[in-house]
């Protein structure tokens, strides 16, 4: 017997021509995995991969994935209102104004040495190397042929999709206002995050990019002959013999389950942020404002008292207006101008449900209430100005 099958096989028995198939299974789980796994450089290894037209799309996002969120400044608010000039004299002077030109480096968040995916990444090289070594043995061309394309193929479309994350930074060395943040999720919690203009920017106010090494024209060169490529590969994998495609199919099977595998670890163990420094400030009375601490008014978990949490350590409610996170009331109004004197105040005890009770003539847990004794309100006394959208994908 050859390297190569001269005649096609009419005989009866096993095979295993599904193989070609399986290696185009898979694409749900990768779909998860291509914006991270194309990010380190270990994607130019030549592997075989599950479902590698999961990277052969017509274009590449240009950011990051987004949790749909409010985010706001809090201390860039300061000072909104246009203060009263006071008369004097006109009269003429030189200015001299020297700005300080930022030009070091954006900031670049690596991927994690060892996260799941550049080891998913080294495994599968190595499972790679050694089914071409099995299939050189064993003298099956046609595996050979068909690993080298396919592995090809990876090292052209990854190529294509590398990126590196670079966020956005000042340019100026002015001076600025503290950049703390308030975040506010769909789920009704609010993050209050204290930090410099430079991180502020960086993480939160400012607009990420995805910086490419290949050109877009280059891209969709790459991605053309890569799926040339692929369409091969499939051809020639459903053609080897049944030991490789045995073995082929047997890891195809592993690697897809141990891609399925990383998408159940947090995203924290995908990115380095080792250049950024934080700790939990919280204090113990706003910790696990999700929870109630007792059955009564004040005790329960609610917006409200979750919203009053947020004033008492911003101190402030110029944010919570501008993000939208309350109905724009004169009740409303009333209660947010309480909470904000209460909190400058140092109050911390202020009962903030009662109080809402009492000025908008709603409470929030109306569970336990006879709804026929509530006050009729209209809609917007308890909507949200801004509402936050739902995330595309959970």
């Amino acid at each position: 017997m050859g390297w190569f099958q001269d005649q096609r096989d009419e005989g009866s028995g096993w095979r295993l021509d599904i193989v070609s198939l399986l290696a185009v299974i898979g694409e749900s789980s990768m779909e998860e995995h291509v914006q991270a796994m194309t990010s380190s450089w270990t994607c130019l290894l030549p592997r075989i991969i599950p479902a590698p037209q999961a990277l052969l799309k017509p274009s590449r996002p240009t950011r990051m994935p987004q949790l749909p969120s409010a985010v706001v400044g809090i201390r860039t608010l300061e000072n909104a209102e246009p203060t009263q000039l006071q008369q004097r004299q006109s009269t003429m002077h030189r200015i001299q104004q020297t700005l300080t030109l930022n030009k070091d480096p954006k900031p670049h968040i690596p991927t994690e040495t060892f996260s799941p995916l550049n080891v998913l990444s080294v495994f599968s090289c190595v499972v790679t190397i050694g089914l071409f070594i099995w299939a050189a043995l064993i003298k099956d061309g046609t595996a050979c042929v068909a690993l080298g394309t396919i592995s090809l193929v990876s090292s052209i479309v990854g190529y294509a999709s590398w990126w590196s994350p670079v966020l956005k930074r000042r340019v100026f060395h002015s001076k600025v206002p503290d950049g703390d943040v308030a975040i506010r999720t769909r789920e009704g919690a609010f993050l209050i995050v204290k930090c410099n203009e430079n991180v502020a920017r960086e993480l939160y106010t400012g607009t990420e990019e995805c910086q490419y090494y290949a050109g877009t024209k280059a891209y969709r060169v790459l991605v053309g002959l890569g799926t040339f490529l692929l369409m091969v590969s499939v051809v020639l994998l459903g053609n080897c013999n049944f030991p490789m495609q045995a073995a082929i199919g047997t890891s195809y099977i592993v690697l897809n389950g141990a891609f399925w595998t990383a998408s159940l670890v947090t995203q924290d163990k995908f990115w380095n942020l080792s250049i950024y420094e934080w700790n939990d400030i919280t204090p113990k009375d706003a910790q696990h404002a999700h929870l109630s601490s007792s059955a009564t008014t004040e005790g329960s978990a609610s917006f409200t008292r979750t919203m009053w949490y947020a004033i008492r350590e911003t101190k402030k409610i110029g944010w919570l207006k501008k993000m939208g996170a309350a109905p724009t009331t004169p009740e409303w109004d009333e209660w947010l101008n309480s909470a904000e004197a209460n909190a400058v105040k140092g109050n911390r005890g202020w009962k903030a449900v009662e109080q809402r009770e009492q000025m908008v003539g709603l409470v929030d847990n109306t569970a336990t209430r006879d709804e026929s004794s509530l006050p009729m309100a209209s809609a917007e006394q308890h909507v949200p100005a801004f509402e936050v959208p739902s995330p595309a994908t959970r």
